[in-house]
């Protein structure tokens, strides 16, 4: 593992700790110099830290309201309960058409039902409003493989690497994608 550059380090606090006009959300501007710590550290720590902190901006929608229903769906969806979840996700888009973790949140339980087109719907949106979005990418190659579109599901996970080199099972689950194509082909 290399030494986290201080520069690394400086920037991370800069970020988190010091106050930006910019509210929650996609839109924020304290998400690009996260994106770059994201792409360039090897510090599994800071990686760590970056990653939970692009997840905190992303949840916060910018109205109290909504990150109250954001938790509720949220809650239910650790409960189990993944149709009244995606009944609030659904509310929330409608409040907030912008917000893409609402779209993501929807598109998770939707995938959790085994709605893959509904899924695929919802993160076509979430990437429309944060093309960076690492975990609607993720769950793109999930479906894409599931349904043996291999091609395309390697693509996402390599878009997935582009934006999130220390993915750690995606150049896992592009070598096995490409097997399964491989074996198509014969």
């Amino acid at each position: 593992m290399k030494p986290v550059s201080y520069l690394s380090k400086l920037l991370l606090f800069l970020v988190l700790y010091l106050p930006f006009v910019a509210g929650g959300d996609q839109s924020d501007q304290r998400l690009e110099a996260l994106f770059e710590i994201l792409k360039s550290s090897h510090d599994e720590v800071l990686l760590l830290e970056t990653e939970s902190a692009i997840w905190d901006i992303w949840y916060d929608s910018g109205s109290a309201d909504v990150d109250e229903l954001m938790l509720q769906a949220s809650e239910l969806e650790r409960a189990g309960e993944l149709a009244a979840a995606e009944e609030i996700y659904s509310e929330i888009i409608a409040v907030l058409p912008g917000f893409s973790e609402g779209w993501n949140r929807r598109a998770t339980v939707r995938f959790y039902q085994r709605d893959f087109e509904g899924s695929l719907a919802d993160i076509e949106q979430t990437l429309r409003l944060e093309p960076r979005h690492f975990g609607a990418i993720w769950g793109l190659g999930m479906i894409l493989g599931s349904q043996r579109d291999f091609q395309r599901a390697i693509l996402a996970f390599e878009r997935l690497l582009e934006i999130k080199p220390n993915a750690r099972d995606a150049p896992r689950r592009i070598e096995l994608l490409k097997q399964e194509l491989a074996r198509e082909s014969v």
